[in-house]
């Protein structure tokens, strides 16, 4: 008799466990829309939801000016930027260059981003020993409407390596 009463303890348990997942995300969901969750700067500056990948550029000019090529971290410039698509939003960046500690022929560029809606902080990783050369570029953190975001794609650069692009896509 044990036998046959394991089957439906298993799927009484997987219902239970169904129907809990169902219940707390619409018990956070309510909770979110009640604290202002949903306000205008959050749907503007973000319109993704779970698992919804949608595309985004960011444009970042001017962080390249620094007198000296930086490979320790430090700051390689300052500068603006504007993001279009599911994140939209525009102001000020500092970048920070250095080269990974694991593999020395791996460049590390952080963007951080300032904005209206909040900061986003970029990481671009630059594999120089590859061919073709590909920038992957992810998302490290996220204030305010960007908290939780997640990204990534690719960077590119203009030739005299002033403009950075950043294209991918994010989603929470």
């Amino acid at each position: 008799m044990a036998s046959s009463e394991e089957p439906l303890l298993s799927r009484v348990t997987l219902g239970l466990l169904a129907a809990s997942g169902i219940m707390l995300a619409a018990v956070l969901g309510s909770i979110a829309l009640w604290s202002g969750g949903g306000n205008d700067n959050d749907a503007r500056a973000v319109s993704t939801t779970s698992a919804v990948k949608q595309p985004v550029k960011v444009i970042i000019a001017g962080t390249n000016d620094a007198k000296e090529e930086v490979t320790d971290g430090g700051i390689a410039g300052e500068g603006n930027f504007r993001a279009t698509g599911a994140v939209t939003d525009k102001g000020t960046v500092r970048a920070y260059r250095g080269l990974s500690v694991l593999d020395p022929r791996v460049i590390i560029l952080r963007f951080v981003t300032k904005g209206e809606n909040g900061a986003i902080t970029y990481l671009v990783r630059i594999d120089t020993s590859r061919r073709p050369v590909i920038s992957r570029w992810t998302i490290e953190s996220g204030t305010k409407a960007y908290k939780g975001l997640h990204g990534k794609g690719t960077e590119s650069e203009n030739g005299t390596f002033t403009v950075s692009t950043l294209r991918g896509k994010v989603w929470r």
